[in-house]
């Protein structure tokens, strides 16, 4: 009698906590994201002179940070440790080296297989005047699925159920991209959503994990001009790719390519075995109060 209550308390428990997570994230959700989506396009109105695009980059920035630290400091009522610039440097230098290297190693393969083939040079300016945008986008994303979804979900399901969870939400989101299909967004969420999860388990901070997104898409889109989410892009190195859809990406570009999936999913695990050895995993909160 007395087990049967304290499983029947647990599942009560369960479901409460469930319904408390998806309240907190849609409340998390439509604090951030309404603001962002008036205010960052409202910036690239008004400072539309390609001159000026670092400047309304540094603003769209701000902008994104300063929403997010208000709400967790107004609606949370903490300090938004993941803002921390404990370790910044440090973890922006990393994270920038390994999304690159992990591109480079890609495209390596492909031209190994005779996929990927250069055909010119646009110039290094390509690279410069593309960084800030991606840089921006890179933030954003990263605010949204590992600040707010995968860590609202991580303190109630636990580190491996809110990986899996905001690795399939960030693959089903990449649905509508050109040349997607159910391949490509099954590839974004086991390399992408993993790896840049993993590295927010790793580090508790947004700084990893979004100098990964932004190396990878830089290296991808600006230095090899490869289409990045179904985007294309024309970089410093202009590219000609050839072979078939699973080698190559197709329309969708590299991210949906085998070579790739299979690289950043070596990588997640590496990082996530890091994860392990360091006491990052969390257990689901049910295990924590039971």
């Amino acid at each position: 009698m007395g087990q049967y209550a304290l499983i029947s308390q647990s599942s009560g428990t369960r479901a409460w906590l469930m319904g408390r997570t998806v309240l907190r994230i849609v409340l998390a959700l439509g604090c951030v994201v309404p603001p962002l989506m008036l205010l960052v396009p409202a910036v690239g109105r008004l400072v539309a002179d390609p001159a000026w695009l670092l400047l309304a980059a540094v603003v769209k920035l701000g902008l994104i940070v300063g929403v997010y630290a208000a709400y967790v400091t107004w609606v949370e009522k903490r300090a938004p440790g993941e803002l921390s610039w404990r370790g910044a440097g440090r973890e922006w230098c990393a994270g920038l080296a390994l999304g690159v290297c992990l591109f480079a190693v890609v495209v390596g393969a492909l031209a190994a297989a005779g996929a990927y083939r250069i055909t010119g040079s646009s110039g290094w300016q390509v690279v410069a005047a593309a960084l800030p945008g991606l840089l921006v986008a890179a933030l954003y994303e990263e605010l949204i699925f590992r600040a707010v979804v995968f860590r609202l979900l991580e303190e109630t399901f636990g580190s491996w159920l809110a990986l899996g969870v905001s690795a399939l939400v960030f693959g089903l989101l990449h649905l509508g991209s050109e040349g997607a299909g159910p391949l490509g967004a099954l590839a974004i969420a086991i390399e992408a959503g993993l790896l840049l999860g993993a590295a927010f388990m790793l580090t508790r901070r947004l700084w990893l994990c979004t100098a990964i997104h932004l190396g990878w898409n830089a290296a991808q889109g600006a230095v090899f001009s490869a289409a990045v989410s179904g985007h294309a892009h024309k970089g410093m190195f202009q590219a000609a790719f050839s072979g078939p859809d699973w080698l190559t990406g197709g329309s969708f570009g590299p991210e949906a390519s085998v070579v790739a999936v299979l690289l950043c999913a070596a990588c997640a695990l590496l990082v996530l075995r890091r994860c392990a050895a360091a006491g990052r995993v969390v257990p689901p909160r049910w295990r924590r109060l039971f």
